[in-house]
């Protein structure tokens, strides 16, 4: 006991610096453990903690490929979800722009409010340039808190020089 008494008075100092470097290590290890590894397995954190109560089902996706199809200048439709994001490609044959984004809008007529409530929409459109036509890819979105409009990208596209 009397050498824990003579190493404390003589290095009083030594110690009490001691003692908060290694407070301060375990303080650094817990915020980079809390905020850089986390324990969270979801990439998407707790922004989908509702998405379960509302997933979208087998019917729904083939209404909304039904409806696209009654048109005769598709030729191919997917919908898959990812997260809160319902995911649209269409793909057209001699179908101007125009008119493509008319067909796609109609699927906002076919999903339910409540999907449209809880997931944003996005729309890819395709078409293929042939001799006879000119091909494009637009992209369009309607998010959740605009549920009767699909915006539209502006881009245009890339051309080759001759």
């Amino acid at each position: 006991m009397k050498k824990i008494k003579d190493l404390w008075n003589n290095n009083r100092v030594l110690v009490v610096l001691c003692t908060i470097i290694i407070i301060c290590f375990l303080i650094m290890g817990a915020v980079v453990i809390k905020y850089f590894i986390g324990f969270n397995s979801s990439e998407y954190g707790d922004r989908l903690e509702d998405i379960e109560s509302l997933p979208l089902k087998d019917e729904d996706r083939t209404a909304i490929e039904n409806k696209v199809k009654e048109n005769e200048n598709v030729t191919e439709v997917s919908v898959h979800t990812q997260g809160k994001i319902i995911y649209i490609r269409i793909v057209f044959t001699n179908t101007s722009l125009d008119r493509a984004k008319e067909i796609s809008a109609t699927t906002l007529e076919v999903i339910n409010d409540e999907y449209k409530a809880h997931y944003d929409i996005h729309y890819t459109l395709v078409q293929e340039a042939t001799d006879t036509v000119e091909g494009y890819t637009i992209m369009g979105a309607k998010n959740i808190r605009n549920s009767s409009t699909i915006i539209w990208n502006n881009n245009t596209p890339v051309t080759k020089e001759e």
